[in-house]
This record gives C-alpha cells, sequence and structure tokens, in this order.
C-alpha cells in the first residue's frame, strides 16, 4: 500500500506544478479562481496521502488546518490550566479531530495530540 500512496503522491505534487503554470497564465479572475480551488484540492489530497502514508491516521477527522498565530499553546486538555505541550508556531500545519467549546482538538504531523484555543487555527478549504 505504501508504495501504491508514494506513487499517487508524487502524481499530486507534479499535477500541482503544473496547475501552478496555469494559473500564471489565467485571463480572468474567475479563471484564476476556479484554478485556486483545483490547487487547494490537490493540496488537501496531498496531506492526505501524506498523512496515510505516515501511518499516523487519527481517530477521528474534521479538516487539516494550520495555526494562524504566533506562539500558540499546544495543551494536553481543552482548558487554560491545561499542561503545555508545545508552542506552536505561524504556519504549522495540523489535523483537526475534534470541537470542544472554544477549543480545538489536534494532531500534528509527528501524531502528538492536544489542543488550542479555537481562534488560533483555521480549517483548510
Amino acid at each position: 500500500m505504501e508504495e501504491i500512496l508514494a506513487a499517487l503522491m508524487e502524481q499530486e505534487k507534479h499535477a500541482v506544478e503544473k496547475y501552478k503554470d496555469i494559473s500564471k497564465k489565467a485571463r480572468s479572475s474567475v479563471e484564476h479562481d476556479l484554478i485556486s480551488r483545483i490547487l487547494a484540492q490537490k493540496k488537501f489530497e496531498i496531506e492526505t496521502l501524506r498523512l496515510l502514508c505516515s501511518g499516523k491516521v487519527p481517530d477521528r477527522f474534521l479538516a487539516f488546518g494550520t495555526i494562524i498565530e504566533d506562539d500558540v499553546n499546544f495543551r494536553e486538555s481543552p482548558t487554560p490550566s491545561g499542561t503545555l505541550l508545545a508552542v506552536l508556531s505561524r504556519g504549522t500545519p495540523v489535523i483537526l479531530t475534534e470541537r470542544r467549546g472554544n477549543w480545538v482538538g489536534l494532531q500534528l504531523c509527528d501524531g502528538k495530540a492536544g489542543w488550542v484555543f479555537r481562534d488560533y487555527v483555521r480549517a483548510n478549504d
């Protein structure tokens, strides 16, 4: 299975590069928007393949996301007093696994699971 996933990931990466080239040649804002949406979908597919290859598939999955603030506390539980596991940087890719009040459950690419305040993470389209 890993061999097939790796081959698919390479195909998707190649497709992304071609769509980027097409995007530069878009003749209208509508064409550019459509190509941007395709690119977002391709990136989602690549992240999904990467997750499957990693063997670290979470029990739950809501979306892929990104940390959107600097120095975000990644906690063991969904509370400001939860044990601090790490401090995440802006742009860190994450997997959203759960929502609980003002908190979002996340898994990092290395498999670590924890929580951040919902305002500091954005689900990717």
